[in-house]
């Protein structure tokens, strides 16, 4: 059997240790009657940098409810070690050039249950191995991504939802990934037009009021652009969330014919997420502290729940 394959014991012994009855769960492991499917989750977005808490969030809310979820990261800069040698050896004088050492894996548990199953645990490791040596018909290094592929397996068995934390977010993983979210990030909420103007009571000028329809095409165009403009195969996006880093001035009537129009578009909104003040640092996920501050998972709890329900709702099968 190979080696990251779960049997139907080891599944009823961990659903065991989370307080289930072990013949119970050994029935349910046995018989393929488990509760929820495990999801591999890759958040897309043009940029990320201000969505870390977001995504953290989610993933904090879902240990809450007693789920076990890893975040699993890539590495920074591997792939710019790797090929610092190859640079090199296109010099004039050409040497034999040691490859970038990979960088070690850490683990934390971010969050734990003191009197139930939940947990999120964060693993950092490489994703990738380009090598320098074997090029590809476009001459570029040919990449491997054994590591990323080997971290998803081994952690199959031990957790209920993986969610891929990749350095660069707006491409999708057809390969890793069984779902796909994208991630809306709004500065300016589209409620009125900046090109053209009607003189307000006072004197000033106001922009003339966009339609909820209006406003959903232009948040497609503004916002979402990076999907339609790939040239890669469509994917099947599992849904679309918003996050605005400013207070929305749009009421919530107005909202729900945003995403009327979206689910028009195909596009399905699960909710909108306010910011606030922008993370800092940039770019990286919620310390701990705040991970385990309830007032701050609760924040996400409800956007959590619409995902994991729109997660399980789906066929089963990879994108």
């Amino acid at each position: 059997m190979p080696k990251n394959q779960s049997t139907a014991a080891q599944s009823a012994r961990r659903a065991s240790r989370s307080g289930a009855k072990y013949t119970e769960a050994l029935r349910r492991a046995a018989t393929g009657d488990a509760p929820h499917a495990l999801h591999v989750l890759r958040f897309l977005a043009e940029r990320s940098g201000n969505l870390y808490y977001l995504v953290g969030g989610i993933a904090a809310a879902w240990a809450y409810s007693g789920q076990r979820v890893l975040l699993l990261e890539e590495a920074e800069d591997y792939w710019r070690l790797s090929m610092s040698g190859a640079r090199r050896s296109r010099g004039r004088r050409k040497k034999e050039i040691e490859p970038a050492t990979p960088p070690e894996p850490t683990t934390s548990t971010l969050w734990a249950s003191p009197n139930g199953p939940g947990l999120l645990t964060r693993h950092t490791c490489m994703w990738e191995v380009r090598h320098p040596s074997q090029e590809s018909d476009r001459g570029l290094p040919r990449t491997d991504r054994s590591p990323l592929t080997a971290a998803v397996a081994d952690a199959l068995d031990a957790y209920d939802v993986i969610v891929l934390v990749p350095k660069y977010w707006s491409y999708p993983d057809r390969e890793i990934a069984t779902a796909h979210v994208v991630l809306g990030e709004i500065d300016i909420f589209p409620d009125t037009d900046c090109r053209t103007a009607l003189p307000g009571p006072g004197g000033e000028e106001k922009g003339v009021p966009l339609s909820p329809e209006q406003s959903a095409a232009v948040l497609r165009e503004r916002c979402l652009d990076f999907l339609f403009g790939s040239p890669h195969l469509p994917i099947v996006l599992d849904r679309v969330i918003w996050q605005s880093n400013g207070e929305l001035p749009v009421d919530a009537d107005y909202l729900a014919g945003v995403d009327r129009d979206m689910n028009r578009a195909g596009l399905r909104p699960l909710g909108w997420s306010l910011a606030g003040r922008r993370p800092l640092p940039h770019k990286q996920l919620p310390e701990p502290g705040q991970l385990q501050d309830p007032n701050f998972v609760l924040r996400y709890q409800s956007i959590a729940g619409r995902l994991r329900m729109a997660l399980d709702a789906r066929p089963v099968g990879r994108n």
